[in-house]
C-alpha cells in the first residue's frame, strides 16, 4: 500500500495536510471537552441541593425519633418530622434527576461540538485521500509488474490528461507511441505517474 508520494511537492502537502487534519481533530476533542466541563458544572447546584435535603432528611428522622419517645403525644409529634423527611427526600430524589440530566445535556453537547468539526473535515479529507492511496497503490503494482506497465499508463494518460499537457509534449511523442516507441510510451506514462507524485521505479 503506497501511503504517500515520492515527489517532494506532492509529499509535503500530503503530510502538511495530514498533520492538519490532525490539529483539527485534537482541538476538536479540546473544543467538545471544554463545552462538557463547562455544562456539567450547571449542575452544582443539585448537588448542593441534594447533600442538603440529605442532611435535613437525616436530621428530621432523628427528631421523629426523639419526640415519639414522649408520653402520649409521642406518635403525634413524630408524625409532622416524618413526613418533613419524605419530602426532603423526595426533594434530593429530584435533585439527583437534574443531575443526571445536566449530565445528559453536557454530554450531548459535548459530543456535538466534537464530533461536527470532525466530521467535516474528515468528509472533505479522508475521500481524497484514501482515492489517492487505491490510485497510487495500483500504479505501483503496475510499475513494478514490468515494462508492460507503461503501456496501460501512457494510454490512461491519452484518456485524462489535459489536452493542453499533452501537446507540450509534441506530436511526435503521439507518433512514437503508436509506433510502439519505447521511450514515446514512457514519456506518456511519467506523466501519469507524475500527477500521482510517483516516480517512474519505486
Amino acid at each position: 500500500m503506497k501511503l504517500y508520494a515520492d515527489r517532494p511537492g506532492r509529499l509535503l502537502g500530503q503530510v502538511l495536510g495530514d498533520l492538519t487534519v490532525l490539529v483539527v481533530c485534537w482541538l476538536a476533542v479540546r473544543l467538545g471537552r471544554g463545552t462538557y466541563a463547562r455544562v456539567a458544572e450547571l449542575a452544582t447546584p443539585g448537588r448542593d441541593a441534594e447533600a442538603t435535603a440529605l442532611r435535613l432528611n437525616g436530621r428530621l428522622r432523628e427528631a421523629a425519633r426523639d419526640v415519639r419517645e414522649a408520653p402520649l403525644v409521642g406518635e403525634t409529634l413524630a408524625r409532622p418530622f416524618r413526613e418533613l423527611a419524605s419530602t426532603s427526600r423526595e426533594l434530593a430524589a429530584s435533585a439527583q434527576s437534574y443531575q443526571d440530566t445536566v449530565e445528559q445535556v453536557a454530554t450531548l453537547a459535548g459530543v456535538l461540538v466534537a464530533a461536527m468539526p470532525v466530521l467535516l473535515v474528515l468528509s472533505v479529507w479522508l475521500p481524497r485521500r484514501v482515492a489517492w492511496v487505491v490510485e497510487a497503490s495500483a500504479a505501483v503494482r503496475l510499475v513494478r509488474g514490468g515494462e508492460a506497465a507503461n503501456d496501460l499508463l501512457a494510454v490512461r494518460a491519452l484518456a485524462r490528461q489535459p489536452l493542453q499537457r499533452l501537446a507540450r509534449l509534441g506530436p511526435e511523442v503521439v507518433s512514437g507511441w503508436k509506433a510502439g516507441d519505447p521511450a514515446a510510451t514512457a514519456e506518456l506514462a511519467r506523466i501519469e505517474l507524475d500527477e500521482l507524485g510517483l516516480r517512474s521505479r519505486p
